[in-house]
């Protein structure tokens, strides 16, 4: 009897281990990658000057990385010429 109450335990257990594998998504398929963020430009540029600098950009999240992309001209600041409307709300 307790050979027949185990099997069934452990068949219960392997199926939900299957089920939850088949209805998890992956998190690579959660968020696309053409899904990017947005920006808030006026939100960022604290002190108004027209300008966001590295230190504004980084209270907002923004990495090293991103910065050197978006500050194309190399000036170390992120102007509203240099953004593309579909990253950043005005």
């Amino acid at each position: 009897m307790n050979k027949v109450i185990l099997t069934a335990l452990l068949g219960l257990g392997f199926s939900v281990a299957v089920y939850a594998q088949q209805t998890t998504t992956p998190p690579a398929a959660a968020k696309p990658a053409a899904q990017a963020k947005k920006y808030d430009f006026k939100a960022m540029d604290t002190d108004g000057d027209g300008k966001i600098s590295r230190a504004e950009a980084k209270k907002y999240g923004i990495t090293d990385g991103e910065f050197k992309v978006f500050d194309k001209d190399n000036s170390g600041y992120i102007t509203l010429n240099e953004i593309s409307k579909e990253s950043w709300s005005m």
